[in-house]
């Protein structure tokens, strides 16, 4: 242990001038001279630090106030106190960050604890430490980190993705370090109008949505009493999406993708050649992706993340893999000619075992990509807006219409939808992959003869 250098004469203590400390000596006794028995500001900011050992200069203010200088110049202010006939010696602070004043006060608060409430101050720091770390610890973004690794074993990336981006966004930023159990109905309307101010109306329902269910996930592990957020009525109306192509939609549509798909389209400038621009702003395995979604009436998603393995060319069938979908439920889906011809045709072009690859060639496409190739295609072929979900939505309504004249059923069952009460879904495991393929190749041959293919 190194040697501590404590500058004191008999029973007073007193502060070394600033060349004393320099050179190590004691000072003298001047017991007429107070100032010289105190510590002073000056003297902390230009002592030196000792060549080894560590330098404890007292303050003659408070009693058992000291200085303390370290080798590697760490400067501190230390109490030195005695409770119940045991020594103590508490760190006050960093007197390079506060000033004597503010370490005088601090001290003198320190002793009036300790005089009046027997508070030892080295217990109440290890109190403080022990509340804060339990603090953190019940916290609403240590909560978060409980249910996302919750949520890894039963959901999908690209959900958790999703959730992970509103929480990060728009709801820990303001909330995650606040005592979740603290949280009441008063405390979530405030957050959720304030998101909405700032992120819009959707934004707002959405992380009202995220914390409703973080709070159940805490609900069902007993951590709180009550979910706050839940009877919490939307606070933004939203307008039901109903989008569904006209029959002249779909044909601008299915042309434009065609002219994209076959680079026959506009976009080419002067001394360009085909393939070295996207045509129409669309590049060919963006289009081809944007016409199988439409073909099959899957999830842009589900068709972007499309891998060799899921496919059975022989039987003409796609089974989605449960990890994949959204209802965590493997999914087959029969394919048409057309689909079949444009899937093969999308492994051919990326040479790969994804049938869309994203620029590195080792990963399968982001469905971001398709949905905002689709605003693209709006914009420039002249269609009112609609998302890769109206096209879902526009084949799932022809299905069921007089043109197709599909049973509902079969129509939900294709898109992937639940059918029937929990009970019957127990005792039926059938795919129905004859009804299937049977609305998929009606809506093929209605598509065509829609856009005139």
């Amino acid at each position: 242990m190194g040697r501590i250098v404590e500058f004191n004469s008999g029973r007073e203590q007193h502060a070394a001038s600033p060349n004393e400390v320099k050179k190590g000596r004691l000072p003298k006794t001047r017991p007429g001279n107070a100032a010289s028995s105190r510590l002073t500001q000056r003297l902390i900011n230009e002592v030196t630090p000792p060549e080894n050992g560590k330098l404890r200069i007292p303050d003659g203010e408070v009693s058992g106030l000291f200085l303390r200088v370290t080798p590697n110049d760490a400067k501190s202010f230390i109490l030195r106190y005695t409770i119940d006939g045991r020594r103590g010696e508490a760190t006050i602070g960093d007197a390079k960050s506060i000033t004597l004043a503010a370490a005088h006060a601090r001290a003198v608060d320190m002793l009036g604890e300790l005089a009046v409430r027997k508070i030892d101050p080295i217990a109440a720091k290890q109190a403080a430490i022990r509340k804060e770390k339990t603090r953190k610890n019940e916290s609403f973004e240590a909560l978060v980190a409980l249910y996302k690794t919750d949520g890894q074993r039963r959901k999908r990336a690209s959900s958790i993705k999703q959730e992970t981006w509103i929480l990060e966004k728009h709801v820990l930023p303001r909330i995650g370090k606040l005592r979740y159990a603290d949280f009441r109905r008063p405390d979530i309307i405030r957050l959720i109008e304030t998101i909405g101010e700032t992120g819009g109306p959707i934004i707002a329902n959405r992380s009202h949505a995220m914390v409703r269910q973080v709070l159940n996930y805490a609900l069902k592990r007993d951590l709180i009493p009550a979910n706050p957020a839940l009877f919490i009525d939307r606070l933004f109306p939203e307008v039901s999406r109903d989008r569904v192509l006209s029959d002249s939609e779909l044909q601008k549509f299915w042309w434009f993708l065609e002219a994209a798909r076959n680079e026959d389209g506009t976009g080419i400038l002067p001394d360009e050649f085909r393939g070295e621009r996207a045509i129409n702003g669309l590049a060919p395995p963006t289009a081809t992706g944007l016409q199988i979604a439409l073909l099959t009436l899957q999830r842009v998603g589900e068709v972007t993340g499309a891998r060799i393995e899921e496919f059975s060319w022989t039987d003409r069938l796609w089974v989605i893999p449960a990890e994949r979908m959204k209802g965590r439920r493997a999914h087959a889906v029969p394919l048409s000619d057309l689909a079949m011809e444009r899937f093969r045709e999308a492994f051919d072009r990326s040479r790969s075992d994804f049938a869309f690859v994203d620029r590195t060639g080792h990963a399968s496409l982001e469905r971001a990509r398709l949905t905002r190739a689709m605003s693209r295609v709006c914009q420039r072929a002249g269609i009112a807006h609609a998302s890769p979900h109206d096209l879902r939505r526009t084949g799932r309504t022809m299905l069921t219409s007089e043109r197709i004249g599909v049973t509902y059923d079969a129509a939900e069952r294709v898109i992937a939808h639940l059918v029937g009460s929990s009970v019957s879904r127990v005792y039926d495991r059938n795919e129905y992959i004859r009804e299937k393929r049977a609305a998929l190749v009606a809506w093929e041959t209605e598509l065509k003869r829609i856009v005139g293919y």
